[in-house]
């Protein structure tokens, strides 16, 4: 009698914790997610860095800049001259639709982040 409570007990806690760790598994993106991802130009910032000094873009596209501010590395806002495109505060993505091979555009933090601010620079270079 005490067999079968033990392994009612086992085979119990042991489909628990299969359920647990299978719900813990990311599922992959969906189509939507997908495209939204390929439609969207993420521009990561930190202490007086952005994740990339160059960012490609195709030519005609439209897409949704994207501000990031990574967690505990200061607040930063950005300007991309040529596009109108001023990201701060509550407002962080903007859609724009790039130009012609060749363009390129500075973009700048606009948001006074500490010493080295003025040299956080990045630009945008449409293929």
């Amino acid at each position: 009698m005490h067999k079968w409570i033990v392994a009612i007990l086992f085979f119990g806690a042991a489909a628990l914790g299969l359920g647990i760790l299978l719900n813990e598994v990311p599922q992959p993106p969906s189509e939507e997610e997908l495209a939204e991802q390929a439609n969207t130009l993420e521009i990561v910032a930190s202490n007086w860095d952005f994740d990339q000094d160059v960012y490609y873009v195709q030519a005609g596209s439209t897409m949704t800049v994207k501000l990031v501010n990574k967690p505990g590395q200061g607040t930063h806002g950005i300007n991309i001259s040529g596009l109108g495109i001023d990201l701060q505060g509550a407002h962080m993505s903007q859609e724009v639709t790039f130009g012609a091979a060749g363009e390129e555009y500075e973009i700048t933090c606009i948001v006074l982040c500490g010493a080295g601010h003025a040299e956080m620079k990045a630009k945008i270079v449409v293929q």
